[in-house]
């Protein structure tokens, strides 16, 4: 996988390092003073998550994205929340992933559209969230936010509020509207109101 990652990425960008244990990653980032990170949710030793908030809180700039065959939403939310500035399936196209690395290299947000597999793969995974209906699909951070968007609350004042980004906040928020088939602001506040999130 690394090897073929090398093949794909070097006619653009220089791979400066490649390790296989999540014990490794710092240690690498910290010799390589690389622009991004490629990361894997899956490594020995200290999984990509936790190896992911770590970047996040020790070299915030510089961006990492997660490269991962977990295609449950679940996953991703995780992943944005510990920082993470693009997702993306192993599966993807290389014009995909390029696409990612240019998104979070310019400071912004990627996460693929794939987060459920097309039929013609074959592969199997969780099933898609977006099948359940209401309050139970969503996490315990999405239900956080859910509530101060209803009493008013800024993306920005939610972040500083959470200790994580507004990139993270905003990820959150699109996702709750896609969960609850909402499309405004507006109409999220009245469903928290309906639902008894917050009072009136």
């Amino acid at each position: 996988m690394a090897a073929g990652l090398r093949v794909m990425l070097e006619p653009v960008h220089e791979v400066v390092e490649i390790v296989s244990n999540g014990m490794d990653v710092m240690a690498a980032v910290a010799r390589a003073q690389p622009d991004l990170v490629l990361l894997d949710i899956s490594l020995p030793g200290r999984s990509g998550m936790e190896v992911g908030r770590e970047l996040a809180a020790l070299t915030p700039k510089v961006p990492f994205v997660m490269l991962t065959m977990h295609a449950d939403p679940i996953y991703a939310d995780e992943a944005i929340a510990s920082g993470a500035s693009g997702y993306v399936l192993k599966m993807a196209a290389p014009e995909e992933l390029r696409f990612a690395i240019a998104q979070a290299l310019d400071g912004k947000l990627y996460v693929t559209p794939r987060l459920t597999v097309a039929e013609e793969t074959g592969e199997t995974v969780p099933p898609n969230l977006n099948a359940d209906t209401g309050l139970a699909a969503l996490t315990g951070r999405q239900r956080q936010i859910l509530k101060l968007i209803a009493r008013g609350w800024s993306v920005r004042d939610i972040a500083d509020d959470l200790g994580i980004n507004v990139r993270s906040v905003e990820f959150h928020r699109d996702s709750i509207r896609k969960r609850l088939g909402l499309t405004s602001t507006a109409a999220l506040v009245r469903y928290a109101l309906a639902h008894g999130l917050v009072k009136r």
